[in-house]
């Protein structure tokens, strides 16, 4: 048996021999282990090959027809984990100075995302009102009882509420039943929050909702031709059960103490797409002001303990 001399100066302090040193004069010195040290003196070695692993299974990437299907369907049409995904993604993009763990403990709930598959109408503002008798529980209840304290304004009283002389009153549909009337309802505290993108699009959404304005009026909370001190005052003296805004404006009315959350059970995300085809999720400045609106104390507080849900529209 040869022993395969080494350098001294390549052997650490507690360096101890290895069964490998020991070679036959046939054996092949590529065997030996590699050690770092004077390689004249070791001659050439080589490392031994490395275990060979199983390939990891990649996740299956998706068609490009089924990618261009996707795009093609109304967020508020797609499924919930799908839709609880664009929504987080948005999040991610909206909230990127801050950390992942800090966007994590932001994330809307699972449990408080309401699942709107079961659905069937188009989400067009034509169906806007049936969706909110499927969206809220008791709708009727609550979203269809007037307030007996409300007194119409001197102007409504002469012109009615379109500007109009009132005509005569017609004979009450024997078939329609009279709403129900509280003097216990709150004032400023919707039970439904219907966040838009723009003005414009919320005076559209405001136009859809004619069922129920008759019981009440819908609250308009957004900044084209309205200022804030008029906002506050419609909140503070009037009983709403629906509201259309953006969110900043929200935001500011919400930090205001004026838009008091007590009775909200919905957040409902209009996710209408532009000219452009870009949602208030898609559009930075935006949906910036959404995610800072949701993380509001109270309201955030609300989402996570499940007393209001968010969906999509």
């Amino acid at each position: 048996m040869a022993k395969v001399k080494d350098s001294g100066d390549a052997l650490e302090d507690d360096f101890q021999l290895s069964d490998t040193e020991y070679l036959s004069d046939g054996q092949d010195a590529g065997e030996v282990f590699d050690e770092s040290g004077d390689e004249a003196a070791a001659g050439s070695k080589r490392k031994a090959a490395p275990a060979v692993e199983a390939p990891k299974k990649k996740k299956k990437p998706m068609s490009k027809k089924a990618k261009a299907e996707e795009n093609n369907t109304p967020l508020g049409k797609r499924t919930k984990a799908s839709q609880i995904e664009y929504l987080n993604d948005s999040q991610d993009r909206a909230l990127e100075h801050l950390s992942s763990i800090e966007r994590d403990e932001r994330r809307i709930p699972e449990a408080s995302f309401k699942d709107v598959s079961p659905f069937a109408l188009d989400h067009t503002l034509v169906h806007l009102e049936s969706f909110l008798k499927f969206a809220v529980a008791n709708w009727k209840a609550k979203l269809m009882v007037k307030d007996a304290t409300a007194t119409p304004s001197a102007y409504e009283q002469k012109f009615g509420k379109k500007g109009k002389k009132e005509e005569p009153k017609k004979k009450n549909d024997p078939k329609k039943k009279p709403l129900e009337t509280s003097k216990d309802l709150p004032k400023g505290a919707p039970v439904v929050l219907i966040v838009s993108a723009s003005g414009v699009r919320c005076v559209d959404v405001i136009r859809a909702l004619p069922l129920f304005a008759e019981a009440a009026k819908v609250g308009k909370l957004f900044a084209k031709h309205l200022k804030v001190p008029e906002q506050v005052y419609f909140l503070e003296n009037t009983a709403t059960h629906v509201c259309v805004g953006t969110p900043n404006r929200i935001d500011k009315l919400i930090g205001d103490g004026a838009l008091h959350l007590d009775r909200l059970e919905l957040v409902l995300l209009d996710c209408h797409r532009d000219a452009k085809r870009r949602t208030l999720l898609d559009i930075q400045e935006v949906r910036v002001d959404l995610f800072k609106m949701l993380g509001l104390e109270g309201l955030e507080e609300r989402i996570k303990n499940g007393q209001t849900q968010v969906a999509l529209f």
